[in-house]
């Protein structure tokens, strides 16, 4: 980049000096002056010496990103509103800048910034009362008069002209390959592991990710009589730091033999590892793609007070495994296709020790939990303009929301409100949860300007159930009991919700 704005200045320099002598007519070379070489010399240095440039003309460098922005419209049963303009967090905004320097014919190094929108109004965060995501920004005990004794909201965290919410890191890493021996990644990364569904068609991921959670995740779950549960959508769904995780870490990815592809990563203090095998090929006319892989976490969270006696901190650490596969197929000549994953995540029955906060755990006793997704359809460049891919979807998320039972007592899972609020009602003593997702959607390519549109609609329904007696374990929906049902299993009446999604991501 740098060397392309340097030519061109050189050369506005140059035709400028050729248009002095154009516009002289007949005069001579002499009129001009004998130091005439000299003075445009000086002013090509002058103007690059005020040009943009990287550091070094070594490593390449290279500004790429997306801008994937959507509107999104709900309706829960008792109500129902559009937001505007929200980021896609399917596939975040963002930027990257990147760039590889050979070191000799088969050695390569280069690195990878890549910045991310992760604040304000995205599709994960809002909800039914909050269009910013910033549903606890209150003032407590001032009222609108500015006197004391009352709740007033402060300014949307997102309100007109305040724009610096964008910059997150996703990606920060540096990497050495060579090119029969495979890639070294250091740095902030995604972990190998467990994966999603692999999209072949490029696109319909964007309003149907294989997470759940990124397009309603922020939405509260309601009952049929209107009222507001503790518990969000993304409180019973898969977590959204999965398929696959980003952390620190040391990856290595080996070159692709035959299709497949082998990446083990190792992360934190050592106590998160992961390995995976991918493959995908194109044969007779199919294109197929799939991946498996494991996951063992044991990293302990850090308290508030660092206390190296603190049992809480010293203890049973966190013993998480996953694991998970995915396979897709497309007939390429019909477009038609299939793909789907599964995965597995079991929380080794963390009693003393802190929760960790990876794959969602964040109580020290969760129930193992899983999450599959099949989607099917159709994906063909049918009026020249680039792939149209028209899709149907369904899937189940098991228990990501429950506690489990243990020494003879049930336990369950409670759900807080959220802080400065009032009107919610309390979910107590969960031990079971279930999501179950269907969608349909289209998404259109148009290749010349690099861009995909897309719609889509995906309906949410949750069973969940509770403890429903005995008050030291929770109560199910915050009522007393009801005589006779102490510790029996007790369902918990829901509405389901309905997500339209609609936008475009623009690549650059």
């Amino acid at each position: 980049m740098n060397g392309a704005l340097m030519k061109a200045s050189s050369r506005f320099a140059i035709a400028a000096a050729l248009g002095l002598v154009v516009g002289a007519g007949s005069a001579s070379a002499a009129d001009l002056g004998g130091n005439c070489c000299a003075d445009l010399e000086e002013r090509i240095a002058e103007l690059e010496a005020t040009t943009a440039r990287k550091g070094n003309r070594k490593m390449s460098l290279t500004i790429s990103g997306q801008v994937d922005r959507v509107v999104v419209w709900y309706d829960d049963g008792r109500s129902s509103t559009t937001y505007y303009g929200l980021d896609n967090t399917n596939s975040s905004s963002r930027y990257i800048l990147s760039g590889s320097a050979k070191v000799t014919p088969k050695v390569s190094m280069g690195f990878e910034i890549m910045i991310e929108i992760e604040a304000g109004g995205t599709s994960s965060k809002v909800n039914q009362f909050d269009e910013d995501g910033k549903l606890v920004a209150f003032i407590p005990n001032v009222n609108i008069a500015g006197v004391a004794g009352g709740n007033v909201g402060i300014p949307s965290f997102n309100a007109h002209n305040t724009d610096a919410y964008f910059g997150d890191a996703r990606h920060v890493a540096w990497w050495m390959e060579h090119a029969d021996l495979g890639r070294i990644t250091v740095g902030r990364w995604e972990s190998a592991g467990v994966l999603g569904t692999i999209d072949l068609t490029g696109h319909i991921f964007l309003p149907a990710s294989a997470s759940f959670i990124l397009l309603n995740g922020g939405f509260f779950i309601r009952g049929p009589g209107g009222q507001v549960y503790t518990p969000q959508w993304s409180s019973i769904g898969d977590p959204a730091d999965n398929n696959p995780g980003r952390t620190e870490l040391v990856r290595y990815d080996s070159p692709s033999w035959n299709g497949f592809i082998y990446s083990a990563s190792i992360a934190e203090a050592g106590d998160y590892w992961g390995t995976m095998l991918r493959y995908a090929n194109e044969f007779n006319g199919f294109r197929v793609a799939g991946t498996v892989g494991y996951e063992r976490v044991t990293d302990i969270a850090s308290p508030g007070v660092i206390d190296p006696n603190n049992i809480a901190f010293i203890g049973n650490r966190p013993d998480i495994t996953v694991w998970g596969f995915a396979l897709s197929a497309m007939h390429v000549p019909t477009g038609l296709f299939v793909q789907g994953h599964y995965n597995h995540a079991d929380f080794g029955g963390n009693i003393i020790g802190a929760p960790s906060g990876y794959w969602g755990e964040s109580t020290t006793n969760k129930k193992p939990a899983d999450q599959w997704l099949v989607q099917f359809g159709v994906s063909k460049n049918w009026f020249g303009y680039g792939s149209t891919s028209v899709y149907g979807e369904y899937g189940v998320a098991d228990d990501w929301g429950a506690d489990f039972t243990t020494g003879g007592a049930t336990i369950g899972r409670n759900f807080a409100a959220p802080a400065n609020t009032t009107g919610f009602t309390a979910v107590n003593g969960v031990t079971s949860t279930e999501m179950r997702v269907w969608g349909i959607g289209v998404a259109q390519n148009f290749a010349a300007a690099a861009t995909d549109v897309y719609l889509g609609y995906r309906h949410f329904e949750a069973d969940i159930k509770c403890v429903a007696g005995d008050t030291a374990f929770g109560v199910c929906n915050g009522a007393a009991p009801a005589v006779g049902t102490v510790n029996a299993a007790k369902t918990l009446p829901t509405e389901g919700i309905d997500v339209i999604v609609m936008g475009a991501r623009v690549l650059f």
